[in-house]
């Protein structure tokens, strides 16, 4: 994982320009933040809890509103939110985090907190569908660990064994529909040119063995319960680090493709998992996999969303976090670059880093100098107390907008204000929003098929709008 650095906390930037930073004693740049056509079936997911027709906000500074229901105004607009559903584009696949050994550690003493993180119906909480399943150790691992690999069969440790009975036992009890992403960071010592799993590539010798791993990994998770909905050949292979970290070539992972994307069956092979300003690598590693990948994996430490656009594949981020930021800086981050903009470039989903931290920011690999130590959780556990970040809510109000199987459509917005838009399974509009402007808005909301309706937004709200199924 990437190091982070930004104005309003939530993103890491890359390895090599955090390096230079530090070494020359610079301060942190203003910018924030570390099988192609294949016609897969997007199934419906199970219905939000919250009923629809209901306008949301949460504010960043009062935390009495806090995912508090709005009732409609009379006042006159001061923005407006207009609706168009008949161009509908992506599907969207949902909303979700990473299960690293860091949050399952600090989750498995807080099952209501597992609750607030996955439970469907719960008014306050985030509604996720998602979930990030390391396959090895990350920098939020205690100790390095992979799994074994012997005989042409892999075997998980306790880390990994522990991480999927909490899986199958209390999250997949609450989203019986998760969609499971498993990623390595790293592949066993053996298979590596340095002899370790702290840094390094993967050797030219042993890519074929690595593919057998991947492939052997995934039969072990679906044959105790947790199958994988998605997979990528290795988290941010453009980096190395003194933690689990990998680097390999464009040659090796479109190599990868043509062997384990097949063998995968019905999981998805998504391309790279790196960085907004990988795309290049993206495009060369997607034309060497010669249609063995389903999609391609972005993170948010650099470059711009704007770079997914285009891809014949569909593609989502799966990994940003934020570190010690405020929360209207958060909110308008993640609004414009994770949820507005990147859906405008394509993006099908959003998960974040870390599903819960404690409040030094960790358990950490206390052995890594560069591992990340102000990363941010969804939420943040400390003793007996369960507290949500920022970032819960900006995945809090884009789940409640959309249903997975959705499909995203064109909106406009006036008045500071910045939306995007969702047509869901049961014929209901949701919208996203931000109120960017730096007062209080009246939003009127203009969706076809219903009367226009205003709302109350507060100066740096986050708001979602869901409308009754037709």
């Amino acid at each position: 994982m990437t190091h982070p650095s930004s104005p309003h906390g939530p993103r890491r930037l890359a390895a090599g320009l955090v390096a230079a930073l530090l070494a020359a004693g610079l301060a942190s740049p203003a910018a924030p933040p570390s099988r192609a056509g294949a016609a897969v079936a997007e199934p419906a997911g199970s219905p939000i809890g919250a009923p629809a027709g209901t306008f949301w906000v949460t504010s960043p500074t009062d935390s009495a509103r806090r995912l508090l229901p709005e009732e409609p105004s009379t006042d006159p607009a001061t923005a407006h939110v207009v609706v168009d559903t008949s161009e509908p584009r992506q599907a969207w696949w949902g909303t979700g985090a990473a299960l690293t050994d860091a949050s399952r550690l600090l989750l498995r003493d807080h099952p209501d907190a597992i609750e607030q993180l996955y439970a469907p119906g719960r008014a306050t909480g985030a509604q996720l569908n998602m979930l990030r399943l390391p396959l090895t150790a990350t920098d939020f691992s205690p100790a390095p660990w992979t799994w074994r690999w012997k005989q042409h069969t892999a075997t998980p440790p306790a880390q990994e064994r522990a991480a999927v009975a909490m899986v199958r036992e209390q999250i997949q009890k609450l989203r019986p529909d998760l969609r499971v992403v498993g990623a390595p960071w790293s592949a066993p010592a053996s298979m590596k040119v340095t002899g370790t799993v702290r840094g390094g590539s993967l050797s030219a010798g042993k890519a074929a063995a690595y593919g057998r791993l991947l492939v052997s990994q995934a039969a072990w998770l679906g044959a105790h319960g947790v199958p994988l909905w998605a997979a990528t050949l290795g988290n941010e292979p453009g980096y190395s680090s003194d933690y689990p970290t990998m680097t390999m070539t464009d040659e090796q992972m479109s190599a990868l493709a043509r062997s384990v994307g097949p063998a995968l069956g019905r999981t998805r092979l998504w391309a790279v998992d790196h960085n907004w300003s990988d795309r290049a690598r993206v495009d060369t590693v997607l034309d060497g996999g010669r249609g063995d990948f389903d999609g391609a994996a972005f993170h948010c430490y650099s470059g711009t969303p704007s770079q997914m656009a285009g891809l014949a594949v569909p593609r989502m981020m799966t990994e940003c976090t934020g570190t010690d930021g405020d929360w209207a800086g958060t909110f308008a981050w993640d609004a414009r670059n994770l949820v507005v903009d990147a859906l405008a470039a394509g993006s099908s989903g959003l998960m974040m880093w870390n599903l819960a931290l404690d409040d030094q920011h960790g358990p950490v690999d206390h052995a890594s100098m560069w591992g990340c130590k102000t990363c941010r959780g969804l939420l943040r556990i400390a003793g007996d107390t369960v507290s949500p970040e920022p970032e819960f809510y900006t995945l809090a109000h884009l789940s409640r907008a959309a249903t997975p199987g959705a499909r995203v459509v064109t909106a406009t917005a006036d008045g500071g204000v910045r939306v995007a838009a969702f047509r869901n399974p049961d014929g209901s509009v949701g919208v996203f929003g931000h109120n960017a402007s730096g007062a209080t808005r009246t939003v009127e909301l203009r969706v076809p098929g219903q009367p226009d309706v205003a709302y109350p937004v507060g100066a740096g709200e986050l708001f979602t709008y869901r409308q009754a199924p037709s």
